[in-house]
């Protein structure tokens, strides 16, 4: 995947808890940035997911437990996920 390098000014303060060569760090910047535009409708959680290199459940829980909610998300995102998880467990029961 290409990236795009950005540049942000953070205060000392919060700088000095932060090691930015740490990929870690990175990452989870990145991923907030991605929950952030997922739960605004920009892009769907799906796509955050995969643009994060995860797929979707892993994601949503990972910013569940960053205190970003899935079901702040769009009501036809939760139903077409109903519909699908509904899909699946009759496929299942065959």
């Amino acid at each position: 995947m290409q990236t795009r390098r950005v540049v942000i000014e953070i205060p000392d303060a919060i700088a000095g808890y932060l090691n930015m060569d740490d990929e870690n760090i990175r990452k989870r910047l990145s991923r907030l940035l991605l929950a952030d535009l997922a739960r605004q409708g920009i892009i769907s959680f799906g796509k955050a997911a995969e643009l994060a290199g995860v797929d979707k459940m892993t994601f949503i829980t990972e910013m569940g437990q960053t205190g970003i909610p899935y079901f702040d998300g769009a009501v036809s995102e939760v139903m077409g996920d109903a519909e699908t998880v509904s899909k699946t467990m009759a496929g299942v029961a065959q």
